[in-house]
């Protein structure tokens, strides 16, 4: 298997077992996520309603203490203007002084006659009579109508125009010093009514929201009013998810009931659930009154587990692409190791075929050093010379090589030997035990003896008997013993037949 083929296979399990690892990490969050957003949802769903059925509470509470304040009788009362300014406005201030710190001021407290004309308002110099009456001179807020009629103390949402949705409570002013008609069945005198209004603000949505963990919106017919929705880390209302999720109620994705939707508001993604808004009366209201169509919607987002879950993803990610580049970096890395020691061998190698016995190989790194030895060994065997830690080395440290042979280069193009016939014809043995009795005689004759083996002898010649028959592309190749100025050699004489 190529080099090539390997780091390939290692990169394509390391990437595999990467995305394996991805997909089972982002699986698993995002299981956690949906269950984590659902569980937030329905803690929130059931506060939401306690929320609202207590602010509801709260301000019919507050209608009915403003309706009992002997103030706003007198005020309803007198036929004088400067009179009923001076109690209402004594009133108003009673009630103020007796808040709590803190507490939200109502938006709305009007003191309103038996016809429904507005007879003052708190922090209001002059207001329309007809403030809460349309063109037509009808009451806009029903709940009013019905107070002015009965005794009876209503919370309910009004969608003010100028104002948005409001909460708003409103109770009838009844005079305790009026004669009790026999035949009136509810036995009391109903000269006005006291309306307290909270108006439902993208502020408001946002401190619900601190109040239940999740987003809110609130919402009148089919139409986002408020939400806790903010751009960026301002408190200002991110008005483009208000409309959109507008837009999923108009297309019923999304209801007033407590059925949970998965839904998607721009980038991100909520798990949500509709809640009517709640209505109190202290009686049943007539069976004309409007039908609520004022509701909350509840919205868990859906984000990573614990915020972690990016991080997580992210961290297997580099992790994967660290062992991926680790991985073909150790291989680079061992490739040219090895590589490099098998470059050394391999070159030794290639000495010896072409003919250099006397080659041996050093050591040339801890993983080919026992190749390099063993290669060492069997040559030393083969040709008859000390085996390693045996040998004799020079003053260099160089290994002192015996029975050195020497060989002349062949020519390209031999010239045609006078004897060629008869070396054809000698015997291979006669052949080789003449030829290392002529080299050893003629070294002797020019003073350079040497302890050359038989065996030794006849390993050089056959190997370089191989290599220069591939070059000449004969069938043989046999040596002549040549002495030229005290030096003697082996010259090759290529057999062709």
């Amino acid at each position: 298997m190529s080099r090539t083929v390997i780091a390939a296979v290692v990169a394509a399990v390391i990437a595999a077992l990467t995305a394996i690892a991805y997909f089972v990490t982002s699986t698993s969050l995002n299981e956690r996520a949906l269950k984590d957003a659902d569980a937030q949802l329905t803690r929130a769903y059931q506060v939401v309603q306690q929320l609202n059925q207590l602010k509801g509470i709260d301000v019919a509470n507050k209608a009915e203490r403003l309706a009992a304040r002997a103030e706003f009788v007198k005020a309803v009362k007198t036929d004088s203007e400067a009179e009923r300014s001076s109690q209402a406005r004594i009133g108003f201030q009673k009630f103020t002084s007796d808040e709590k710190q803190g507490e939200v001021k109502p938006d709305i407290i009007a003191l309103v006659d038996a016809s429904g004309n507005v007879l003052a308002m708190h922090e209001v110099s002059s207001v329309p009579p007809k403030y809460l009456k349309d063109d037509k001179g009808e009451s806009v807020l029903p709940a009013l109508n019905v107070a002015l009629g009965k005794k009876v103390i209503i919370s309910d949402i009004w969608m003010k125009d100028d104002k948005g949705m409001m909460k708003v409570g409103v109770a009838p002013i009844i005079d305790p010093d009026a004669p009790v008609n026999p035949k009136d069945i509810e036995g009391v005198s109903i000269i006005g009514a006291i309306v307290v209004a909270y108006s439902q603000t993208a502020k408001e949505t946002q401190k619900d929201r601190a109040l239940l963990g999740t987003d809110i919106a609130y919402y009148d017919a089919g139409r986002v009013v408020a939400s806790s929705f903010t751009r960026g880390t301002t408190t200002e209302e991110d008005t483009a998810k208000a409309r959109a999720l507008t837009e999923l109620l108009k297309s019923k994705k999304i209801g007033n009931d407590a059925t949970k939707q998965r839904i998607t508001i721009g980038e991100d993604e909520y798990i949500a659930a509709g809640v009517r808004m709640p209505r109190s009366a202290t009686r049943s209201l007539p069976p004309g009154y409007p039908a609520m169509t004022a509701g909350a919607i509840v919205l868990a987002p859906v984000g990573e587990a614990g915020n972690t879950g990016g991080t997580v993803k992210l961290f297997v990610l580099l992790l994967g692409g660290g062992a991926l580049a680790i991985a073909l970096l150790g291989l680079y890395l061992s490739h040219r190791r090895l590589m490099g020691q098998v470059d050394q061998v391999e070159q030794g190698v290639t000495e010896i075929i072409n003919g250099n016995l006397d080659r041996t190989f050093r050591p040339v790194g801890p993983e080919l050093d026992g190749l390099s030895n063993g290669l060492n060994v069997m040559l030393a065997r083969l040709l008859g010379r000390p085996e390693p830690g045996e040998e004799e080395f020079d003053e260099e440290g160089n290994p002192i090589m015996q029975g050195r042979v020497e060989f002349e280069e062949g020519d390209d193009k031999p010239a045609v030997d006078p004897d060629i016939a008869a070396l054809a014809q000698e015997s291979e043995p006669d052949y080789y035990k003449r030829v290392y009795t002529e080299y050893v005689n003629a070294r002797k004759a020019t003073g350079n003896p040497d302890e050359v083996s038989f065996e030794n002898f006849i390993a050089k010649l056959k190997v370089n008997e191989g290599k220069l028959k591939a070059q000449y592309q004969c069938q043989r190749v046999r040596f002549r013993v040549v002495t030229k100025d005290g030096k003697v050699s082996l010259k090759p004489v290529p057999i062709f037949a």
